[in-house]
């Protein structure tokens, strides 16, 4: 688990088992030497809170939780978390960045790996090519500035659709949370903290991400969005099988 360990980078396992026999995955990786004293002048616990919480969290309602926090969030480490997982948590900093590959603008976040500039940015293609085969995810909290934005790609390699289903109203099993624009550490501690206590006392997705806008964070600070159903709930699914090229789920 992580939080045995959250006070020192985290390696990631190789994840080797089949899917199957390991049960459902959650990833948490959270970027610590960018938040570090080293690269902003002060220190923050900000990233090991964060990563504990959400690991603590995803343990409780029944995931078996793998991730890095730290040097040991790389691109390949967290691109091969992603390939298995069913709910993600990513503290770092995100923006729209250029993906070579797709020749424009996607978006992604940056990856740890000790550095303070020009550590691997992990864009929406990658994630998406790791994920081929795959169910869409049950939850997804993108912790990072601008993944939040409607012009974000996350949630589409993810395979959640950027649409609000009403509480009531049938829809996907998943959820996804992000910020738009800026987004401050102080707000992002206390929306995540209430949203977390939500979840795990049994709330929907929608109504803990709600239940979170009332805890009194500063609208200056954070913008929280959300898509997916609200009414999805936070526990592992079934476990579905990865699909062959050609076939899709319905």
């Amino acid at each position: 688990m992580l939080t045995a360990l959250i006070a020192a980078s985290i390696v990631v396992a190789p994840l080797v088992t089949p899917a199957a026999e390991r049960g459902p995955i959650g990833a948490v990786f959270a970027n610590q030497t960018a938040f570090s004293a080293r690269c902003l002048g002060f220190n923050t616990t900000a990233p090991t809170t964060l990563a504990a919480l959400a690991e603590r969290s995803l343990t409780a309602l029944g995931w078996g939780v793998t991730g890095a926090l730290g040097p040991s969030f790389t691109q390949r480490s967290v691109l091969q978390a992603l390939s298995t997982a069913g709910a993600v948590y990513i503290y770092s900093h995100g923006d729209h960045y250029w993906d070579a590959a797709e020749g424009e603008r996607s978006s992604g976040f940056r990856a740890d790996s000790g550095l303070c500039v020009d550590a691997a940015r992990v864009v929406a293609s990658e994630i998406a090519a790791a994920r081929s085969g795959l169910p869409p995810a049950t939850l997804v909290i993108i912790s990072t500035c601008h993944n939040g934005e409607r012009r974000s790609k996350v949630p589409a390699a993810f395979g959640i659709e950027k649409r609000k289903v009403g509480p009531g109203e049938a829809g996907p099993r998943s959820f996804y949370i992000g910020y738009v624009d800026i987004a401050w550490q102080g707000g992002i501690l206390v929306f995540e903290r209430a949203f977390w206590r939500a979840v795990r006392s049994g709330l929907s997705l929608g109504a803990a991400y709600d239940r979170a806008l009332l805890s009194g964070f500063s609208p200056a600070m954070l913008t929280p969005n959300w898509w997916g159903s609200y009414d999805a709930l936070a526990a592992p699914p079934r476990a579905l099988p990865r699909l062959a090229p050609g076939q899709r789920y319905v």
